[in-house]
């Protein structure tokens, strides 16, 4: 476990080059499902101080997204819509906690509410669907 990270929470084995940049990103499974982590740090935020909406934004996509492809983990997912609302500020240091739940998980299309927390109250909140991709031949 790192020091940056709350007990529980493992660096994500899934990653990718845009991950890489903002992160280290954790994650931690649960009943809940699949939470991922990250600690804010000054070159999250925006010249105000505050972390910028499009780290929050990509929180979600991801969380929302892993949480959909636990449901249908053999068909990729693409992401179709992201609608998210920013309803409180996080700052350098906050650790961030990107949570989801998926409400309908079909064969063409999948839907999932997220939210990123700080300290267990919400900083933004997030309604994504995505579209279930034809496996590869």
């Amino acid at each position: 476990m790192s020091a940056d990270a709350p007990d529980g929470f493992e660096p994500s084995a899934r990653t990718g080059p845009f991950l890489d940049l903002i992160g280290p990103v954790y994650t931690r499974t649960g009943e809940g499902g699949i939470l991922l982590g990250l600690r804010a740090r000054r070159e999250h935020c925006n010249a105000r101080g505050f972390v910028h909406g499009a780290i929050l934004a990509a929180l979600l996509d991801v969380v929302c997204g892993r949480n959909c492809s636990a449901q249908a983990p053999s068909s990729p997912l693409l992401t179709v819509s992201l609608t998210v609302d920013y309803v409180a500020a996080a700052q350098d240091g906050d650790w961030l906690e990107a949570s989801a739940t998926v409400t309908r998980a079909g064969r063409r299309l999948a839907f999932a509410d997220g939210r990123v927390d700080v300290a267990g109250r919400p900083v933004a909140k997030a309604s994504a669907v995505f579209a279930v991709a034809e496996p590869a031949p």
